[in-house]
């Protein structure tokens, strides 16, 4: 029996001027971060000697500074949701049709960072 579970995925991306340059699974982010709690949890239960603290995948605040930094690139960075979509799925699109990638995820998307260039803007009067 096939199930009608929806398979909602959760990624970052980050773009500038020249294309795509990082993507990120905030689904898988939150999994292994579920998994270090657990095994932190379970080693203080044991008196094991404490773990490492955690070093999160997506270094979002590392991505910021660095579009903050080069502007003239014009980054943007966005969370956006999928439904069947993998992280492949996605780098396909933005290979192959990167503006219609791009235009769905500013429309549908949680804008994080943007230094868009929107191109001068003329006043008709």
């Amino acid at each position: 029996m096939a199930s009608n579970k929806k398979s909602l995925r959760n990624f970052i991306a980050v773009w500038d001027n020249t294309g795509l340059e990082s993507i990120f699974d905030v689904d898988k982010e939150i999994e292994l971060r579920k998994q270090y709690e657990k095994n932190k949890i379970w080693n203080t239960l044991k008196e094991k000697p404490t773990i490492e603290p955690y070093k999160s995948t997506i270094p979002l605040q590392n991505l910021i500074m660095r579009a903050r930094h080069n502007s003239q690139r014009h980054y943007e960075i966005y969370q956006f949701v999928t439904d069947g979509l993998d992280i492949d799925d996605v780098k396909f699109m933005f290979e192959t049709n990167p503006q219609m990638i791009v235009d769905h995820i500013r429309e549908n998307g949680k804008k994080i960072y943007s230094d868009r260039f929107e191109g001068n803007k003329v006043l008709i009067t």
